[in-house]
């Protein structure tokens, strides 16, 4: 009985995760680069695409452990309490400046960060979720 309890209380709090989105960009730079990277539990499709217009998008669905991975990801480095905005010294004469921005949403919480290579005091934490979110896209064979 206590074993199907504990299952039960696992589907139950797989359950509660009720609503997880995120969108993840990354452009500029010498070359001009964009990716960008977005997921909603909805549709349960990682989606890249390397255009600003969006036409060339690829999808795959994601495993509940690597949505799980993400949010554990996301919730153990504190995103939800970093800066808006993290500022460059030279913002305005630095045209090769690779910018990123990160919007995650989960349940009623959202919070956007943005960055860019030269950025002053841009958080580990940062560098290491959108390491986990490309990590994630590679291994599917997106990028």
């Amino acid at each position: 009985m206590s074993n199907n309890n504990n299952n039960n209380n696992k589907e139950n709090s797989t359950n509660t995760l009720s609503s997880f989105s995120f969108k993840y960009v990354e452009s500029g730079g010498l070359a001009n680069n964009y990716l960008v990277i977005s997921f909603d539990s909805e549709s349960n499709n990682l989606k890249l695409s390397t255009d600003m217009s969006g036409t060339d998008l690829t999808q795959k669905p994601i495993e509940d452990s690597e949505k799980t991975d993400l949010m554990d990801t996301i919730t153990k480095n504190n995103f939800f309490n970093t800066k808006a905005t993290y500022v460059t010294e030279k913002e305005n004469e630095d045209n090769t400046a690779i910018s990123f921005s990160l919007t995650v949403t989960i349940d009623a919480d959202i919070h956007t960060a943005v960055w860019t290579n030269n950025s002053q005091e841009v958080p580990a934490e940062l560098v290491e979720i959108t390491n986990e979110i490309k990590k994630i896209a590679h291994e599917k064979k997106m990028i």
